[in-house]
C-alpha cells in the first residue's frame, strides 16, 4: 500500500511516511538510510531523506557507540560503500561519526582490490584504511564506538604500524617479519599498503605476500635457557637477555639451522657479557 515493492526494485530507499518524523522517532534510522543504500539502493539517494537526515545530523549525538559502530562497520561491509560515504560527507553527516582527516582514496583502492580478487570485505581492515595513519585516532574511534578489544587491538595496531611493508619485500624480508608480528598481522598491513600503492601492475607481488602468509609456518627457535646455563651463565635476568640477542640473530641469519653456528654465536654472546 505504501510502494514499498516497488521502491525495493527500483533500488529506492527512502522512509516511509515523513522522513523528520521517521527520523526523530530514532536517530539511528540516518545511519540505516545510508547503510541500507549501500547495500540494496541503486543511483542516487532519495533526495527527500537525504535532506532530512543532514537537518537532523546532530541527533547522531544521542546515539550509543555501540549502536553507531554496529551499523557503520556493516555499512564498511557493503560490496561499494564509497559512494555512500561520500554523500555522507557531502551533508556534514561523516563529520558527526568520524572526525579528522579521511582517507577516503585508500578505502576507495582498498574496496577495488576486494573487488577485483574477489576477496571477502573485512569492514575493521576498511576502517583502518579509512583513519590517519595514526594509533591515537584508532583509540579514538575505539573508545567511541564501543568497539570490542579485539577490533580495538585490530585497529590501533593498524593505523599505528611502522615496518616496511612493500610490494618488493625479499623472501627473507617476508619471513623475518611473519616471525616478529605474525600472519594475520602482516596481512593486514600488506592489504592496507597495497591500496596505497599506485602502480597496479604491482599487484602479482602484493598477492605473492598474501600468498607466502597463507603457506607460512613458524620455526622454532632451537635454544633455551638450559643452553644458556650450559654455556657457563648462572641462573637470572641475563639469561633471557643474552637468549634475545642470539635469536635476534637467527631471525636475521634466516633461521639458521646450523647447530654449530648456533653454538657459536651462543658462546661469543655469553663471553661479551660475562
Amino acid at each position: 500500500t505504501v510502494g514499498g515493492v516497488a521502491d525495493l526494485k527500483a533500488g529506492k530507499v527512502c522512509f516511509v511516511g515523513d522522513p523528520t518524523t521517521r527520523i526523530r522517532e530514532d536517530f539511528l534510522r540516518i545511519l540505516r538510510l545510508f547503510r541500507f543504500h549501500a547495500w540494496y539502493g541503486k543511483g542516487e539517494l532519495d533526495k527527500a531523506a537525504l535532506h532530512a537526515a543532514a537537518a537532523e545530523k546532530t541527533g547522531i549525538r544521542q546515539l550509543s557507540g555501540e549502536r553507531i559502530a554496529k551499523e557503520m562497520l556493516k555499512l564498511l561491509a557493503a560490496e561499494e560503500p564509497v559512494p555512500v560515504l561520500r554523500s555522507m560527507a557531502a551533508s556534514s553527516i561523516l563529520s558527526e561519526i568520524l572526525s579528522g582527516e579521511l582517507n577516503v582514496a585508500r578505502l576507495e583502492r582498498l574496496v577495488a582490490i576486494d573487488a577485483s580478487n574477489f576477496f571477502t570485505p573485512n569492514p575493521v581492515l576498511r576502517l583502518a584504511a579509512l583513519l590517519p595513519q595514526r594509533a591515537a585516532a584508532a583509540n579514538e574511534i575505539a573508545d567511541r564506538w564501543k568497539l570490542s578489544n579485539a577490533d580495538r587491538d585490530r585497529l590501533t595496531d593498524l593505523c599505528g604500524a611502522t615496518e616496511k611493508v612493500v610490494s618488493y619485500l625479499s623472501i627473507k624480508e617476508v619471513r623475518k617479519l611473519l616471525y616478529k608480528i605474525g600472519a594475520a598481522r602482516f596481512k593486514d598491513r600488506v592489504f592496507l599498503k597495497w591500496a596505497e600503492d599506485p602502480k597496479e601492475t604491482n599487484y602479482v607481488q602484493w598477492r605473492a605476500l598474501l600468498a607466502m602468509a597463507d603457506a607460512w609456518q613458524r620455526p622454532r627457535f632451537p635454544l633455551d635457557g638450559g643452553n644458556v646455563m650450559a654455556a657457563g651463565v648462572p641462573q637470572g635476568p641475563l639469561i633471557g637477555k643474552i637468549l634475545a640477542e642470539v635469536e635476534e640473530w637467527w631471525i636475521d641469519s634466516d633461521f639458521i639451522d646450523d647447530e654449530f653456528s648456533l653454538a657459536e654465536r651462543l658462546k661469543a654472546v655469553v663471553q661479551a657479557a660475562i
